[in-house]
């Protein structure tokens, strides 16, 4: 090789050194960028891009260029509220064990039906570094226990509210019951409120899309109810403010709502599901019946007939009970066995279904003229045909009463923080 040659080679040799170097550099000043300083923690560009990834990935939305852009503020801002949590979190000496994190990601992977370690392995297989999602769970670990142990103690619930709480649900027996999920999306200064109205509406076109409500809901719901993908349980229409019921009730099952503005933000919902309260499926009406058959020769005189049909009606107002019933078939010579049997109504013959459908228990029907004779029931018992009040047991209505209250306690908790934080956002 000549040295001119050998020249032209060591120098290309370290132009594309150079060349690399300048982009390691670019790439790492990128990762190290500061998208936000929290109370003097920092949350990078690398914090952000991987959240974006889970986020992309846990609610289906499309990992294009555009959906990135959309949701990196609503990300970073989730990101902002979660370092603001673990921050309170570790202040009052709030901890999370391995153990803790652990189930966690076991419940993850139930719900998912993944095996036991598959969680990450997933993870891995997308692109997702394994400390965005721990990270994540951390936080809402750290953040129940936190509200757990500083709000729940200053809860009570009395006696009377559960008695007014069985008693409300009494009344409105009958009416309907809304299944509600929720995204919440809280305003916290006007200059906020039309960037939140858009993300707000970018989030219900991606639903629509085939994005899933309840991920979304983890991933940006500044509710209480972001734990449990946004879902708020039933909810009566009276328990509703005036906007939401005259939203709600006109909502078919499985539709969502534009986002609605109310006093903490932009809300949407999602009806799951409809139903009366506290009122099954009334059974199946069935009935015990007797008889007397006073039978009618074929060829019978109008004389005849009446005197059958007279005898009935003295059987009829004679008898008290079914032993009565029994013993005056045997008195009248009836050809046939007193006891019919238990018999679902729907099931008997349209001219007898008639005459007992309405019959109490322990009353005689009037008498029934048959082709060949005249017959008399008697009902002896009647089951089914209401419905079942089905009233919630006084745990499970404290348990509610209790998760309300904390929800409650938790956003204004978190909305006192968020006031006393030093927050700077780069742009």
């Amino acid at each position: 090789m000549t040295m001119a040659k050998t020249l032209r080679v060591l120098a290309a040799a370290l132009l594309f050194s150079a060349a690399m170097t300048v982009a390691t550099t670019a790439k790492s000043q990128s990762v190290q960028r500061i998208a936000a300083i929290v109370n003097d923690e920092l949350i990078t560009a690398y914090d952000l891009e991987s959240r974006i990834r889970l986020v992309i990935f846990s609610t289906r939305l499309p990992n294009t260029v555009d959906t990135r852009r959309r949701i990196s503020s609503q990300v970073l801002r989730t990101l902002i509220d979660e370092r603001l949590q673990m921050q309170e979190a570790k202040r009052r000496n709030i901890s999370v064990s391995r153990r803790d994190l652990q189930r966690a990601k076991e419940t993850i992977e139930k719900q998912n039906r993944l095996p036991k370690g598959g969680l990450e392995q997933v993870m891995k297989q997308n692109g997702i570094p394994l400390e965005s999602i721990n990270e994540q769970l951390r936080t809402g670990i750290a953040w129940s226990k936190l509200i757990g142990r500083r709000l729940r103690p200053r809860i009570t619930i009395g006696e009377d509210e559960i008695d007014e709480s069985l008693e409300r649900i009494r009344s409105r027996q009958g009416q309907a019951e809304y299944r509600l999920s929720e995204i919440l999306l809280t305003v916290d200064s006007p200059d906020q409120e039309a960037n939140i109205r858009r993300t707000a509406e970018r989030i219900t076109d991606q639903v629509k899309k085939g994005a899933r409500f309840n991920a979304i809901a983890r991933q940006f719901s500044q509710s209480a109810t972001a734990a449990v993908g946004g879902d708020l349980g039933w909810q009566h229409e009276s328990e509703l403010d005036d906007t939401l019921r005259q939203v709600v009730g006109k909502m078919g099952k499985g539709s969502m709502t534009s986002p609605i503005k109310t006093v903490a933000g932009y809300r949407i919902l999602l009806l799951r599901d409809v139903r009366k309260i506290a009122q099954s499926e009334a059974k199946p009406i069935t009935l015990d019946l007797r008889q007397i058959f006073l039978p009618l020769p074929r060829q019978s005189a109008p004389s005849d007939i009446e005197a059958q049909i007279d005898l009935a009606k003295i059987v009829r107002d004679t008898a008290s009970s079914c032993s009565d019933f029994s013993t005056l078939a045997k008195e009248v010579g009836s050809p046939r066995p007193p006891s019919l049997g238990k018999f679902a109504l729907k099931d008997l013959s349209p001219a007898i279904r008639q005459v007992v459908k309405d019959i109490p228990a322990g009353k005689i029907s009037d008498p029934l003229k048959m082709p060949d004779g005249v017959m008399v029931l008697m009902v002896c018992n009647r089951d089914g045909g209401t419905s079942v009040i089905k009233l919630p047991k006084r745990d499970e209505i404290a348990d509610r009463l209790m998760n309300e209250r904390m929800s409650l306690g938790a956003r204004r908790y978190m909305r006192d923080i968020r006031l006393s934080a030093v927050i700077d956002v780069r742009g």
